[in-house]
């Protein structure tokens, strides 16, 4: 009785592993990361959506005279629309992103900026993760207005993640004047909701230079059940098959004692 369970119980768990290993073994891949189209998000101010997973969002309002200190002979050289003007950070953008107004006045005044924003519905665990680089031709330091603070951020249901401001950019960047170079944001979704999302850059304390944020490989990855390891799985057979083995054996006994006890 012993080898039947045995085997049988071994041909089971066999079969399982060959199953599991036919659907790619499922436990080896706990996520999947899907691109995000920021060509379905809405947008305020001066934003371009290149392709999958990028966004080009600048605070510089198209032929205000923008960055004319800073490059004289096109000084809207740093309109990624070439058109659109920034949004007015006097409530305009902060509605835009489902804050309060005032909400972005966090190193200065904020005059204007630009941002995208959609809603999300995501599960618990779900993460939304994306490169990022913040350029800028302002300094943190221009008398009597010091300091020129702008900043790039992410938002999440009213709540405001500062990515990095002037102070940051510490790197010589190939068309703006500085840069951070490239980085990484990430977000996790805790509960199973609908969220509003936003991303953007304001100026901060006046509007003659322009700071942007370039946004790559943004994606939002979901969260995959895990299959149990095959080891799990045949320890959990093999204790099962000894368990009926033994449970036989000891009915088997008791029913010989019975027996011998009436003759």
């Amino acid at each position: 009785m012993f080898n039947s369970t045995f085997l049988k119980c071994f041909s089971l768990t066999a079969g399982i592993l060959n199953l599991l290993s036919l659907s790619g073994l499922a436990f080896a891949h706990p996520a999947q990361a899907a691109s995000i189209k920021f060509s379905t998000w809405n947008s305020s101010g001066d934003v371009t959506t290149p392709s999958d997973g990028a966004a080009n969002i600048s605070n510089s309002s198209f032929g205000d005279g923008n960055d004319f200190d800073y490059n004289p002979s096109h000084p809207d050289a740093y309109n990624y629309t070439q058109s659109n003007l920034s949004t007015d950070t006097g409530g305009s953008l902060e509605n835009f992103l489902g804050l309060n107004v005032g909400d972005l006045d966090i190193n200065g005044m904020a005059f204007q900026g630009s941002a995208i924003s959609t809603t999300l519905k995501v599960a618990a665990g779900e993460k939304f993760t994306f490169k990022w680089n913040f350029l800028t031709n302002e300094t943190a330091s221009l008398p009597p207005f010091s300091p020129l603070n702008d900043f790039a951020f992410f938002t999440v249901n009213g709540d405001i993640f500062k990515l990095a401001d002037v102070n940051d950019a510490s790197n010589i960047s190939s068309f703006f004047n500085s840069e951070t170079g490239d980085r990484t944001f990430s977000y996790t979704f805790t509960e199973s909701s609908i969220y509003k999302v936003g991303i953007g850059v304001v100026d901060i304390d006046d509007f003659t230079n322009t700071s942007a944020l370039q946004i790559r490989e943004a994606s939002l990855t979901s969260v995959i059940q895990s299959v149990p390891e095959p080891s799990v799985a045949l320890g959990s057979c093999l204790v099962i098959g000894f368990g009926t083995v033994f449970q036989g054996k000891r009915s088997k006994t008791s029913s010989n004692k019975r027996v011998s006890l009436k003759s």
